[in-house]
């Protein structure tokens, strides 16, 4: 029986809507370069039990007709269909599953992802003709394989059983707890290609958009592109302080990684002997989270490594904040370990801003944060002169609106940002700036759908909101959806939040930023 794992495209590209002016999908310059990690290892942990044959299916390349007819087919084989959903591409799934149970009602769908996990409730009550069941975080591959397993034979018992799932029961939504469990490695490469040829979509999209800029920026031309899981999590995690954009569900652990410097080497080894040469670390920051880690595999790395020189090497991509970044021990470690490329959001703006964002990493209620804030211009700067001395490629990243912003807040965030890409000449590679995104399960979603939350934040940072009762409205109007249409909560969001401000007026600064960075010379985007 077929195991359908599925990562659905931006549901606006293939499900007739409002035009996306802001979250365009084709301007995020790394999507569909790379299979699914998440999805590879989701059809990989299955691909043992008996019976069972997964299937690996990427909507961001293959086309979406192609994939919904390739369902009909098998509909009559298939155990069960399973959606790896984000806010984007949430629709465009149930969308898929809706067609698979009209052609099969008997198959079972198993959702999964951010999404999911930002909204269990709401996507369970409202969907509970399509969503059978649902994993929620990071720590579900014991879960998921143990339920796929026990489907298969016809054998599945109280669903209390299963760590990480939500089901319903009595009329009620029920949410078992996760469980601890490594990072898994044992990755199937040959599952891309199964029933699709994946990789001649990725390769043609990697050639094209990935290939020429590296090998300009840094002389290597590179043929291939993975990211590979050594580690995931992110420093402001541990206290549950995520940045106010930040929209990953981590789950019941705040990171996780590979438990030995040899485990991760495997890891990297086992991408490498299948053809990738361009490893896209997944880890949602590097230095600060994983620097014990990093060094140890640095003092210990495997023969096959150090019998090879420089350029024939893999190398690596990663994300770091400027904080971690600006200490040059770290990113010495991060150039011995060939990693070239790292995503970097810089921290401009002021320092109400900063502290607007959650950016410090002392919570806003610290009596370090405002410090923090304030010394967080200087890590920066720090951070692209360690960049520069130890030849890293930085593509930066910065993000426009936040609650509380004024117009003058705004322009004192457009000339940091102005001021920081000019100390970046000769280490800034590539620049994203884009107008806050809002997602759930981030605390600017929160502070939509929630007006005492966004009051709370607000007095803490001692900054004015518009009117409560509008506020009110607009809470209402998106409070228990499952369904969102991201433009127009982004509009109600700048409405709700951001005093004398539209949604123009950051498109317009966006607009801005982008114009400066050319004018300098800084990429955008790629």
């Amino acid at each position: 029986m077929l195991v359908i794992v599925v990562s659905p495209p931006n549901s606006n590209t293939v499900l007739d809507g409002a035009e996306c002016t802001v979250t365009k999908p084709e301007e995020h310059t790394d999507w569909s370069d790379f299979p699914n990690l998440g999805v590879l290892t989701l059809a990989s942990c299955v691909a043992g039990i008996r019976g069972v044959r997964p299937v690996y299916l990427d909507g961001t390349v293959v086309n979406w007709a192609e994939i919904a007819e390739f369902v009909d087919a098998h509909a009559s084989e298939t155990l069960a269909i399973c959606i790896s959903a984000l806010t984007a591409t949430y629709e465009a799934g149930l969308h898929l599953v809706a067609r698979a149970k009209r052609a099969n009602p008997r198959i079972v769908s198993i959702f999964g992802n951010d999404h999911i996990t930002a909204l269990p409730v709401e996507t369970m009550t409202r969907q509970s003709d399509l969503i059978d069941v649902a994993f929620v975080g990071n720590e579900v591959i014991g879960g998921f394989a143990k339920f796929v397993h026990d489907l298969s034979s016809d054998n599945v018992g109280d669903l209390a059983q299963y760590p990480g799932m939500i089901y319903r029961s009595g009329g009620s939504v029920c949410m078992n707890n996760q469980v601890t469990e490594g990072v898994f490695t044992d990755i199937d490469y040959e599952l891309i290609d199964a029933d699709f040829n994946h990789t001649a979509l990725y390769r043609d999209n990697f050639a094209r958009r990935v290939v020429p800029t590296f090998q300009n920026l840094t002389g290597r031309t590179v043929r291939a592109g993975i990211p590979v899981e050594i580690a995931r999590g992110c420093i402001k995690f541990a206290r549950n302080d995520a940045c106010s954009f930040c929209s990953i569900q981590y789950g019941g652990m705040w990171r996780n990684s590979a438990e030995t410097p040899d485990l991760a080497w495997d890891a990297i080894a086992h991408a490498e002997v299948h053809g990738f040469d361009y490893l896209y670390l997944t880890a949602d920051e590097l230095p600060l989270t994983f620097g014990r880690l990093l060094g140890e595999m640095r003092d210990n790395p495997p023969d096959w490594w150090r019998s090879r020189a420089e350029e024939e090497r893999p190398v690596m991509v990663g994300y770091a904040r400027s904080d971690g970044l600006s200490n040059e021990r770290n990113a010495e470690t991060l150039r011995y370990l060939n990693i070239r490329q790292l995503m970097v959001g810089l921290d401009a703006g002021t320092s109400v801003s900063l502290r607007a964002m959650r950016k410090p990493l002392a919570p806003g209620s610290d009596r370090f944060s405002e410090y923090r804030a304030e010394a967080m211009f200087e890590h920066n700067i720090a951070a692209l002169s360690a960049a520069k001395n130890n030849d890293l490629v930085l593509k930066v990243g910065f993000v426009i609106g936040h609650l509380g912003m004024t117009p003058s807040l705004l322009r004192e965030n457009l000339d940091s940002m102005k001021s920081l890409l000019d100390s970046g000449a000769g280490a800034i590679a590539s620049l994203d700036v884009e107008v806050l995104s809002l997602e759930p399960g981030s605390m600017d979603y929160r502070q939509l759908i929630d007006p005492d939350v966004a009051d709370a934040a607000a007095a803490n940072l001692d900054l004015m909101l518009p009117d409560r009762r509008r506020r009110v409205e607009i809470a209402k109007k998106w409070a228990g959806r499952d369904i969102l249409d991201r433009e127009a909560a982004m509009s109600d969001y700048v409405e709700a939040v951001m005093p004398q401000l539209s949604m123009a007026d950051l498109v317009a600064a966006r607009r801005e930023v982008r114009a400066y960075a050319h004018q300098i010379g800084v990429t955008t985007g790629g």
